[in-house]
């Protein structure tokens, strides 16, 4: 199949879902002063706001928050839990269903991009967050897929997503992402 079909098929099935929010996932746990501070650790952020509450108070943000950058570490899936945990999650994700994200994702894997790496993400903050916010609530919406594309590492596509975090406790918007993904095939690399 040349590019051009590739291109149609993709338009003609992806379509339906361009454009459509995903519905509303929850973090694993509430952000906790404890996971914000590995955070600090890991990348050696020594702001008071993040480490002290008498400091964090008298600041103008009058609590302790978590770093913005952290947005995507307080966000991550649990890497194990115990079977009866397991479950229980997997239940919850069949009854809220596939995002029209995912869903694209599968699709264009059946068409052999196969391969998936993030080209940029952009973020936007526009409120603090922090421990005491509960978990952190994330939606998506697919916004744009690109024409079949040669790059250096294979013929793909480009997948542009955009984000938006809530917090649980009062359910503000605290942030905005747009992440685009490249979906490609690495068999073709091109060869300078």
């Amino acid at each position: 199949m040349n590019d051009h079909d590739v291109d149609t098929l993709l338009r003609d099935r992806l379509e339906p879902f361009l454009g459509r929010d995903g519905p509303l996932r929850w973090s694993a746990r509430p952000i906790e002063t404890a996971a914000v501070w590995n955070f600090c650790e890991a990348v050696e952020d020594a702001n008071p706001v993040y480490w002290d509450a008498e400091q964090a108070i008298a600041s103008r943000f009058g609590r302790m928050i978590a770093p913005p950058q952290a947005l995507m570490a307080l966000n991550m899936a649990a890497w194990w839990l115990p079977d009866f945990l397991r479950e229980r999650a997997e239940q919850r994700e069949k009854e809220l269903g596939p995002s029209p994200s995912s869903l694209v994702y599968d699709i264009v894997r059946e068409l052999g991009f196969t391969t998936a790496t993030n080209v940029t993400r952009e973020e936007e903050y526009l409120e603090p967050f922090g421990p005491g916010d509960g978990r952190m609530g994330q939606t998506d919406r697919l916004v744009h897929v690109s024409d079949v594309k040669q790059t250096r590492v294979g013929r793909g596509v480009f997948l542009t997503t955009e984000i938006e975090y809530i917090t649980e406790v009062d359910e503000t918007v605290v942030a905005k992402a747009r992440n685009v993904l490249l979906m490609y095939d690495g068999t073709s690399a091109r060869r300078d």
